[in-house]
């Protein structure tokens, strides 16, 4: 089973619901890259039949970011594979971000590390007033750098002054803050 279903309505609106097979959240792991990857291949091949695209979460959580303990195992020796996955990713988000279709995240729940990122590269996002959720970079708070994209779309969306909180602090936001 694939972690993102797709499923295209009679309207033409192309559905990317993210589901990671097992998991109580969706994480950034090697089943979400490889499914990323697909889909993206899918919704190029597709684009011709598709008028937009809505990514969102069968989780009650949207996406939890990063998988830690596969960070953790990255060695120096695995630094430029690593790095080179990560590139990888960054240019299918980007694929969907510029693939010439409004693409819209609808954030049911908190959209923390990549999860933010997933919902900045995306043209709209439109998130549950739900107290409960946050959005955030918090990986910041490890020592780790946002590697989805979200060191250049946060600032450029919203000023460096109201990013920096969020990139340098790990600040993590309500949707009534928004």
């Amino acid at each position: 089973m694939s972690a993102i279903r797709y499923e295209v309505g009679a309207d033409q609106i192309l559905t990317l619901t993210i589901d990671m097979p097992g998991q109580s959240a969706n994480t950034m792991n090697a089943a979400f890259r490889e499914a990323l990857g697909e889909t993206v291949n899918k919704v190029q091949g597709d684009l011709d039949s598709i008028r937009g695209i809505i990514v969102t979460s069968a989780k009650k959580t949207f996406f939890a970011g990063g998988d830690l303990k596969e960070i953790h195992k990255v060695t120096r020796d695995d630094a430029q594979a690593f790095e080179d996955m990560v590139n990888s990713m960054k240019a299918q988000m980007r694929a969907l971000e510029t693939c010439g279709k409004p693409v819209v995240a609808a954030i049911n729940g908190t959209a923390l590390g990549g999860g933010l990122e997933i919902a900045l590269a995306c043209h709209h996002r439109v998130v549950l007033n739900n107290d409960s959720i946050q959005l955030g970079l918090p990986e910041v708070t490890l020592g780790l750098l946002p590697g989805g994209g979200g060191t250049q779309r946060l600032p450029r969306m919203i000023g460096l002054e109201a990013a920096f909180p969020l990139l340098m602090e790990g600040k993590k936001l309500s949707p009534k803050l928004l």
